[in-house]
């Protein structure tokens, strides 16, 4: 029979042996993630931007000051954070029946055909899609005219440059992420948990709301992961699509590295972008938990 000893020392070789494993990928994760986060906080205190030679003038307390004497970044704060949770609730009102439609409803031959026309819109660059969809949204386009023919607007107007215009091209863009998030979930779903609840006299919002629901709240907390946090920092499509007044905070901190080149002050910004956007994950997901043991579910 084997000692005690000899399996200790097994079990300590093998964790020796998966830690030199992971050391690579630990190593890459320090370097990309912890190594830049903490170069953020650094820079955030620099006055001004980096000289060419590498040196600061000097570090200061003044970028913290300037965000938080003044009304501009917690108006435009403000204005990212409600946008981003609207096309979030968006996306999820959307992806839900589309993502069920591909893992419950659709043939499983045809569930990888689905999934791929979803990411088709991955396939090409961001500015076309952005592009593309202002042709779509200008005057006498696909939507104007669809609205003036159902008597809901004037197809000589136009939607773009507006806040409106801002939300339908972040939705177009971020949609996919949500499908995908919530498709890997609710395929995991055992079919003979849903045939019975039905079996039990469940109706179809009873069964959605006490497995459906709590079951593929993993996938749905990815997918607000993956489309909040990027909607709410984005700056292109308000440049482009939001026109003068659809300026978000991302727009804001990019202006400060390209633009007015205050390298200091747009560190300060994005530092408390960062700690903003942490709060709203962190209560969003306690919200999520609370709904989900008020139903009866388990994370």
């Amino acid at each position: 029979m084997m000692s005690t000893r000899s399996i200790g020392t097994k079990s300590k070789k093998r964790f020796e042996t998966g830690g030199l494993l992971a050391a690579p990928s630990s190593l890459l994760f320090l370097c990309l993630s912890i190594v830049p986060l903490c170069m953020l906080v650094l820079f955030s205190f620099i006055s001004g931007n980096i000289n060419t030679d590498g040196s600061v003038e000097g570090y200061t307390l003044s970028n913290f000051e300037k965000i938080f004497s003044g009304f501009t970044f917690s108006g435009l704060m403000l204005k990212s954070v409600l946008i981003g949770l609207a096309v979030t609730v968006i996306c999820i009102i959307i992806a839900y029946p589309v993502a069920w439609g591909i893992a419950k409803v659709a043939k499983p031959k045809n569930r990888n055909l689905l999934a791929m026309l979803v990411i088709i819109p991955f396939f090409t660059s961001q500015l076309l899609l952005i592009y593309s969809m202002m042709v779509i949204m200008q005057s006498q386009g696909v939507i104007m005219s669809f609205l003036g023919f159902l008597g809901a607007a004037d197809p000589s107007t136009s939607i773009l440059y507006s806040n409106t215009a801002v939300i339908i091209v972040l939705v177009y863009e971020y949609l996919p992420y949500m499908i995908l998030s919530l498709y890997s979930s609710l395929e995991g779903i055992n079919d003979n948990l849903i045939h019975a609840s039905m079996s039990l006299g469940a109706g179809k919002f009873k069964t959605f709301i006490n497995i459906v629901f709590p079951m593929s709240i993993p996938g749905l907390l990815s997918g607000i992961l993956l489309v909040l946090v990027p909607v709410t920092g984005s700056f292109v499509e308000p440049a482009l699509v939001g026109g003068p007044n659809g300026m978000m905070v991302g727009s804001l901190i990019n202006s400060q590295f390209t633009t007015v080149l205050n390298m200091g002050y747009g560190a300060a910004l994005s530092f408390v972008f960062l700690i903003v956007i942490s709060v709203i994950m962190a209560v969003i997901r306690l919200l999520i938990n609370r709904a989900n043991r008020l139903i009866g579910g388990a994370i």
